[in-house]
């Protein structure tokens, strides 16, 4: 059986645009996330504090997360060019 060592640009060109595309969804949750909160009734010291943390802490992770697909993006495509330069 032939072992295969490489990639195909084309598969992880693909990848890298889901990678880009599950990003744009978190930025989207972000958002409808923070309407929803910001139009809720709900007052009081829980509200406030739930409201600092989403807005300090879980947003900044979650855009973390984004900013690391984004990233995991960048270096797929670099990965696959590299693959079409070293086939050329």
């Amino acid at each position: 059986m032939a072992s295969f060592i490489g990639q195909i640009p084309e598969e992880v060109d693909a990848l890298a645009t889901d990678f880009d595309a599950k990003a744009g969804d978190i930025d989207t949750l972000i958002s409808a996330l923070s309407s929803k909160l910001g139009s809720t009734t709900w007052v009081g010291s829980d509200r406030t504090r739930f409201e600092g943390d989403w807005n300090s802490t879980l947003t900044t992770s979650l855009r973390n997360v984004a900013g690391s697909l984004r990233d995991a993006a960048v270096l797929a495509r670099g990965n696959a060019q590299q693959q079409r330069d070293a086939s050329a």
